[in-house]
């Protein structure tokens, strides 16, 4: 009898939707990402300090074409950039240094499918594809010298040495998407969102001063937890229905 009872309730949940999203509901979106962190290090041997920083932000638009899917479209700009520097070792080789910054421009594309399984309780499921830009440019230097003098803290014939190099990307990302919706009102949601599945392709022609046709395909088969994030959102219904 129990059995019984679980397995009509898991089948009642399955053809039944309690709740809807009406067509011409519209969902803009703005994220703005950033982080920072800096490490200096120092002991009797060396001294370094090490910094880290990233900007991101997203700008999106989605329209439900039908009741319960959701057709979105996104642009995004990313830029990070590093710094070592200032280090000393008593070793061969003092004052090394580098530097990198990055810049990532995408847009996307995401077709969404929403089932209800409370009034308030949505999951969805759906696909997404991007088309991302990337060009980094990366910086070191360091002193050569030989025979240190512990009295003075430098070497003897020392001469500076300073390389740089360039690369950028194209890629074609397909991800698998899922989440969950919590409607604490009509309008405005808890949003929880996973990519499970993705694949890419990157064409890489300019590579380190010199021509380099270079293709990559990355395929993922596994949850991809690090892409988890959560947020609010807000649906703007048709006049006739919001409330």
């Amino acid at each position: 009898m129990k059995k019984t009872a679980v397995f009509l309730f898991f089948t009642l949940l399955s053809v039944k939707q309690y709740a809807q999203i009406e067509k011409g509901t519209y969902v803009p979106s703005v994220s703005i990402n950033g982080t920072y962190n800096t490490s200096p290090q120092s002991d009797s041997v060396s001294s370094s300090k090490s910094s880290r920083a990233n900007l991101g932000v997203t700008l999106g638009f989605g329209r439900f074409i039908k009741d319960n899917l959701l057709l979105t479209g996104n642009l995004s700009y990313n830029h990070s950039n590093s710094i070592d520097d200032n280090t000393k070792t008593k070793i061969a080789y003092s004052d090394r240094g580098s530097s990198s910054f990055a810049n990532t421009e995408s847009i996307g594309a995401s077709l969404l499918h929403y089932t209800f399984i409370t009034e308030n309780f949505a999951i969805r499921y759906g696909v997404s594809c991007s088309v991302n830009y990337g060009e980094s440019i990366n910086r070191q230097h360091y002193y050569e010298g030989s025979n240190y003098n512990p009295a003075t803290g430098t070497y003897m014939n020392e001469s500076l040495i300073t390389t740089s190099g360039y690369s950028n990307s194209l890629s074609i990302q397909l991800n698998l998407q899922a989440g969950i919706q919590y409607f604490v009102s009509k309008n405005l949601a808890l949003t929880g969102n996973m990519g499970f599945f993705s694949i890419s392709d990157s064409y890489s022609p300019y590579q380190q001063i010199k021509k380099i046709d270079a293709h990559t395909l990355n395929v993922s088969l596994t949850p991809s937890f690090n892409a988890f994030s959560a947020g609010l959102t807000y649906y703007f219904r048709p006049k006739a229905v919001a409330k």
